[in-house]
């Protein structure tokens, strides 16, 4: 096999990206005037420099991605600690019942109705976009150090219109896409796609969870007994279960839906042989 010719891995891996990968390739980009289409660049392997350079990159985008989702992960957390740190003595029961009763249900029926959608879904989709990240870098940091990965590039850019990022004229560009699929890539994409691009079902999923983040700032503030705090410790277990429940759902449905759509122009193909 020459050295330019892709991987029988490579031309799978390629192939199959358009199977579960939202993502397409944007040929008006610098990177694709430059370098050509991402099948290309994908069948070219990396030169010895690369090769020799890549396990420190990767590293590098690695720890950036640990902290970032270490910090995410940490982020429903932010209300009670900023409330214990910024006033010991706050008490979520005078904040309720002491203040103008008006003022109170306005500012409840504005935490109903916008800070908890919002926040549930930063509080969701941010750790699944980060932390998959992450552990797709850690995955590409392992794979640099393999003999049987060094004559192929590790990850690609896809470029999309549906996905969350800075604002930009054309498309939004997602590094770190895995070139050689495997059960382990593509469950970690798919979580990674499930949080940078928008959807409905993944807002609905945060709405429990950041309840149970308001829940948590208020009987932690609220003087309640032993067996009100093992109530309330239920409640918030349950409404954190409803949301990895509906996460799960969600992933299988577009899982699901792509395998579908992926293996229909196979059955027409059979059809027409």
């Amino acid at each position: 096999m020459c050295r330019g010719s892709p991987t029988p891995g490579q031309r799978d891996s390629v192939a199959a990206m358009p199977s579960y990968s939202p993502m397409k390739p944007n040929p008006n980009s610098a990177a694709a005037r430059s370098t050509g289409s991402r099948q290309d660049r994908s069948s070219t392997p990396p030169s010895q420099v690369e090769r020799a350079l890549r396990p420190f990159g990767y590293l590098l985008v690695a720890l950036v991605w640990t902290v970032l989702g270490a910090v995410t992960l940490a982020l429903p957390a932010a209300l009670p600690f900023g409330l214990w740190s910024t006033n010991p003595d706050f008490s979520s029961r005078e904040f309720v019942t002491g203040g103008d009763t008006v003022i109170t249900v306005l500012f409840l029926v504005f935490a109903l109705v916008v800070l908890v959608p919002l926040l549930g879904y930063a509080f969701v989709a941010l750790p699944l976009g980060s932390v998959s990240l992450a552990v797709l870098s850690w995955t590409y940091v392992v794979r640099s150090l393999r003999p049987s990965y060094a004559g192929e590039r590790l990850s690609s850019t896809g470029w999309s219109r549906n996905v969350i990022g800075p604002v930009t004229v054309g498309k939004t560009a997602l590094s770190l896409l895995p070139v050689r699929l495997t059960p382990w890539t593509t469950l970690w994409t798919e979580i990674m796609f499930l949080g940078w691009r928008p959807g409905r079902a993944v807002l609905v999923a945060g709405i429990p969870y950041a309840l149970a983040s308001f829940l948590v700032a208020g009987w932690l503030f609220w003087p309640v007994g032993p067996v009100a705090a093992v109530v309330w410790v239920v409640v918030t277990a349950a409404l954190v279960v409803t949301t990895v429940v509906l996460i799960v759902r969600e992933y299988r449905r577009r899982v699901g839906g792509r395998n579908v759509s992926g293996r229909k122009p196979a059955a027409r193909a059979e059809r027409g042989s």
